[in-house]
Parts: C-alpha cells; sequence; structure tokens
C-alpha cells in the first residue's frame, strides 16, 4: 500500500486539503486539542462507500472506535445488513443492528413523502444518542462527505467560534449542537472522486444494490423508501409497495448491469443508463 493519497484540485483548493497524510494530521491535532484522542466512538455504519471509509480511516488512525450500528427496518436492504457486517468485520469492530420499524411507522403516518429521509434519519440519530450513552462513548463517527447539507451549519459553527472557517477543525465538531455530543466526520472535506480513492486504498470492496440513488453523478445508494413521490401522503402499504417494486427491478439491474428505481404511486422509472432495452424488461417484470 503506497504512504499517501493525494487528492483532487477541488478537495485541495475549496477544503484546503493536499493530501491524505494532512488529514491524518489535521484529526489528530484535533482529537488532542479537545482531549479526545482516547475516548471512545461508536460508528454510525450503512454498509455504503462513505461509512465504510470513515470507519477504515478512524482504525488506520488507531482511534478508540468501540461500536459499529447499523439501522434496520422493513423495509431496509438485507445487501446493505450484510455489507455492514463484512466492513466491521474486516475492521474488527463488533456490530448491532437496530431495528427502527416501529418508530418509522409512527413518524411518518400521514407524513408527505417528501420528509421520509430527513425523518429516518432523525430517529437514527437520536438513538445513537442513546447508544453512545450506553457504551460511554463521547463521539459519534458517520461518513458524511463534503456533499452532505450539514458543511453549512459546520461552517456556521467554525465561523462563531473561530471567527473564520478553519477547514482543518471540520472533522471534529459539535453539530448539531442540539446533540450535546461531538461528531467525527473524517470525510467532510472530501469530495467524491477523493472519497474512491480512499475507499480503494483502504481495500473496501462494496456489493452495489443497483438503485439510482439520491444524487445523480454520485450514485449514492440509500433504501427504497426514498422513491416516495414528494407530495404524496405516506401510509404503511405505500412503503410495502415501494420495497417490493423496488426489490424486483434491482434485483434484474443487478443482473443485467444497470441501475433502477421506480417512484410511487406514480410509477415513474428511472433507469442508468436510459435504455429502451432496459425499460421494457422492467415493465414487464413489474406488469405496467
Amino acid at each position: 500500500m503506497e504512504n499517501n493519497i493525494l487528492f483532487t484540485d477541488w478537495t485541495s483548493q475549496k477544503r484546503n486539503l493536499k493530501d491524505l497524510n494532512q488529514l491524518k494530521k489535521d484529526i489528530i491535532k484535533n482529537f488532542e486539542e479537545n482531549n479526545l484522542k482516547d475516548k471512545k466512538i461508536v460508528a454510525m455504519l450503512s454498509g455504503g462507500k462513505d461509512s465504510s471509509t470513515a470507519l477504515a480511516l478512524a482504525k488506520d488512525l488507531n482511534l478508540n472506535v468501540c461500536l459499529c450500528v447499523h439501522f434496520v427496518h422493513k423495509w431496509s436492504w438485507d445487501i446493505s445488513k450484510e455489507q455492514a457486517q463484512k466492513i466491521a468485520d474486516k475492521f474488527k469492530v463488533p456490530i448491532v443492528f437496530y431495528d427502527i420499524t416501529n418508530d418509522l411507522k409512527k413518524r411518518t403516518k400521514g407524513a408527505k413523502g417528501g420528509s421520509i429521509c430527513r425523518i429516518c434519519k432523525n430517529i437514527m440519530k437520536d438513538k445513537m444518542m442513546e447508544i453512545a450513552e450506553n457504551e460511554g462513548a463521547e463521539i459519534i463517527l458517520t461518513g458524511d462527505t463534503a456533499l452532505e447539507k450539514i458543511s453549512g451549519p459546520i461552517f456556521q459553527y467554525l465561523r462563531e467560534k473561530y471567527g473564520m472557517e478553519k477547514f482543518d477543525k471540520m472533522e471534529l465538531t459539535p453539530v448539531p449542537k442540539r446533540y450535546n455530543k461531538m461528531f467525527f466526520r473524517p470525510l467532510i472535506r472530501c469530495g467524491y472522486d477523493d472519497v474512491i480513492k480512499l475507499k480503494n486504498y483502504y481495500g473496501i470492496e462494496i456489493k452495489r444494490i443497483h438503485e439510482v440513488g439520491d444524487k445523480f453523478g454520485y450514485w449514492r445508494e440509500g433504501c427504497p423508501l426514498q422513491y416516495c413521490d414528494y407530495d404524496t401522503t405516506i401510509t404503511e402499504e405505500l412503503l410495502d409497495d415501494l420495497y417490493s417494486y423496488n426489490k424486483k427491478i434491482t434485483d434484474l439491474a443487478r443482473k443485467y448491469g444497470f441501475r433502477a428505481s421506480i417512484k410511487l404511486p406514480s410509477k415513474e422509472l428511472m433507469v442508468v443508463p436510459n435504455k429502451r432495452e432496459y425499460i421494457t424488461m422492467i415493465k414487464e417484470i413489474l406488469d405496467i
């Protein structure tokens, strides 16, 4: 394994971060200044490339990651759970699988489809706070990258504390403030291409579900519930259908090497690449 990774011009110029060695030094300095070097860390591990790479980097720095947490619900992908277990095993960290189905049912009932991912993320963060307290952990590890909206509140926090956007302080912050907990985001300054470089550097292989994902051009997968039509009213029947329909077409997409998702209840198909033969196959299997 080479000793260093040079980052792209975007990360170098926009986030003042030139390479992996600099990132490591900045992170360790930040932990030492906050007297957190040996404190327990619990990791949110989705099984995707971002959270897996974040865990790899934390372990490379010999930080005290004591537990991985993977959230599951009635409609989540089995592949994601399998991937999370695989990554936790690879980096020798215990993992627990926490079921949030009941919370998700309660908090999404009657809500609009466009709010479902936000609701789910809030549930997971609330549960992570409870788990961290039970484990005696002071820090939450996440796979947030430079693509995430959380960058805005982090910059605001840095301006309030230092009077400027100190990029070398971005990885370890008490943001969001309402949780009263430190969040460790080792990839928060890294653009998409640099996350891929780090993923490969750490020898991480991710099995794709072959859904379209929520960021075109970046193929970031999640779960089938994100394909609720924005203004539709959420029901449990709708969530069941989202899983059933998207399970069928992602199984097909993996077999033939493309990506596919369907929005409901509109039944709007999203196929990448958008070839007629793929669309025909999907319509046949769904009988639409």
